[in-house]
């Protein structure tokens, strides 16, 4: 037998092996897309008209949040998932939750003049924690600005347990729960920011001469 024929027979015995290789490896990494926040069809609740005006502003998130899913091994650590992805990067869904709790929900009357007071937000962590409990965790900086004044710069930081019944799909319910715990960082933004708006108003009214 010849060289050439013991590589002819390599290369059909190997090409086959290549080939249900490859498909097994597209079968194990295909990607599931989940999506967060509340859904779009969930009615606004009743809401009454605050007055106040407000420009949402910048809404950015961290470098490492992607449409990745990603989940944090320690305060140092963290990795990805390869088979489960966002629909959206993150602060996209951030930005919708804070559009509707202020401006549906809460009746803030917004405004697009870079004049107003102005929200901008940056979200820092949309993770799995890992550990003895499993956790989703959303954290965010946001600070109020008025023409040259910081109004209010401050930080809010939720985890929820990720409750995992037998049966039930661990993906999904990361996906709830981390759709639970941003909506809860939006209202709290919300309030803070209303809040501030409000004891502004509230000044203002005070310092006008008699």
């Amino acid at each position: 037998m010849n060289s050439v024929t013991v590589y002819a027979g390599l290369v059909c015995v190997v090409l086959p092996l290549v080939g249900c290789a490859l498909l097994m490896k597209s079968e194990t990494t295909a990607p599931r897309y989940f999506s967060a926040g509340a859904p779009v069809s969930l009615p606004a609740a009743s809401k009454v008209r605050i007055p106040c005006d407000l420009r949402l502003g910048s809404v950015s998130s961290a470098s490492h949040l992607d449409e990745h899913i990603a989940f944090r091994m320690s305060a140092e650590e963290v990795g990805f998932y390869t088979d489960r992805r966002w629909t959206e990067i993150p602060e996209e869904y951030l930005r919708r939750a804070l559009e509707r709790e202020l401006f549906e929900v809460r009746g803030v009357q917004r405004v697009m003049s870079s004049a107003a007071p102005t929200l901008d937000v940056e979200l820092l962590a949309f993770e799995e924690v890992r550990g003895g409990t499993v956790q989703a965790l959303v954290a965010a900086r946001f600070t109020v600005r008025a023409e040259d004044l910081v109004l209010l710069q401050d930080s809010v930081s939720l985890t929820m347990s990720i409750k995992r019944p037998s049966g039930n799909d661990s993906a999904q319910q990361l996906a709830a729960t981390l759709s639970l715990a941003l909506t809860a960082a939006a209202e709290r933004i919300a309030s803070a920011t209303i809040g501030q708006l409000q004891c502004r108003a509230e000044s203002r009214v005070d310092s006008k001469p008699e």
